[in-house]
């Protein structure tokens, strides 16, 4: 009976550690979105499905099917400028008076979204965007923040970076969702970033490879995986030197969902079961 015992303590702790893997949570970069001709200008085209992507999920080659911030658009040609500076905290200019953001909003896959302090531009000169329903272009904003917290590590060298953060949202699935972060959209480079990071108290800072700041919009790409309950904050990283500013104009989220329980695997415990049982037979 003791080995009983002992087979049946073993199965269910297979069994929680089986159900265990899933809840860690890690943020890994999947790729960055290129935004130039060669790509069909991706980025800016996000939501047109005529265009084709290198990290979209599912069928419809789209980004922000489960949720969006376009910061800021003016319809194209543009009629006016933006620059309003916003203090911490703010809804990333979706209550703005003229020009707001287009969004989803939180949903039950977004628990929050909330933006730094820093400035709303758009000017003449930036980048064209498609919105969200995949034809109709747009000047596209952004939220620009100062990057002056450092000097920090970097992913090329030690307190040879510094960053500020334009973004902290918390997410409630337990799944995996896929996270876009357009940038270099302002029409000049030096407010783009050398990196973006995505940060949480579990994973500590997990940063895009390096960016290159040349005015043409790109979308850092990661994927979170079983984030509910954690908040995440978006940091834009510049090298010691170039610092000054860094605007982020798009994020976008898509679920990808958790596959079905594999029989293998659960084959796979029962075995290790069974030999135990089989083993209290010979004993």
């Amino acid at each position: 009976m003791k080995t009983r015992a002992f087979a049946v303590a073993c199965a269910a702790t297979i069994v929680v550690s089986m159900a265990s893997i899933g809840h860690a949570v890690t943020i890994a970069y999947v790729g960055t979105e290129p935004g130039g001709a060669p790509s069909g200008f991706a980025t800016a085209n996000w939501s047109n499905s005529a265009v084709a992507k290198l990290y979209a999920t599912g069928t419809s080659n789209t980004y922000g099917k489960n949720g969006y911030w376009q910061i800021r658009p003016i319809e194209y040609p543009p009629s006016s400028t933006i620059h309003s500076a916003v203090g911490s905290g703010n809804d990333l200019g979706v209550s703005a008076g003229s020009f707001p953001t287009l969004s989803t909003g939180t949903s039950s896959l977004i628990g929050s979204m909330s933006g730094g302090a820093g400035d709303y531009v758009n000017f003449n000169s930036y980048a064209i965007y498609r919105g969200p329903n995949g034809s109709t272009l747009y000047t596209q904003g952004g939220l620009s923040v100062p990057v002056n917290q450092g000097p920090f590590n970097t992913p090329i060298g030690s307190n040879n970076g510094y960053f500020g953060v334009t973004a902290t949202f918390t997410l409630t699935y337990s799944g995996t969702v896929r996270v876009g972060i357009a940038v270099d959209s302002v029409g000049d480079g030096t407010y783009a970033p050398n990196y973006i990071g995505i940060f949480s108290n579990a994973t500590g800072t997990i940063y895009s490879t390096a960016l290159t700041r040349d005015a043409v919009p790109d979308m850092a790409v990661f994927d979170i995986v079983s984030p509910a309950g954690e908040t995440f904050t978006v940091s834009q990283w510049q090298l010691a030197g170039t610092q000054s500013a860094s605007a982020m104009s798009l994020m976008t989220f898509d679920v990808i969902p958790l596959p079905e329980p594999s029989g293998l695997s659960i084959l796979a415990a029962a075995g290790v079961v069974g030999g135990l049982f089989v083993r209290r037979r010979w004993l």
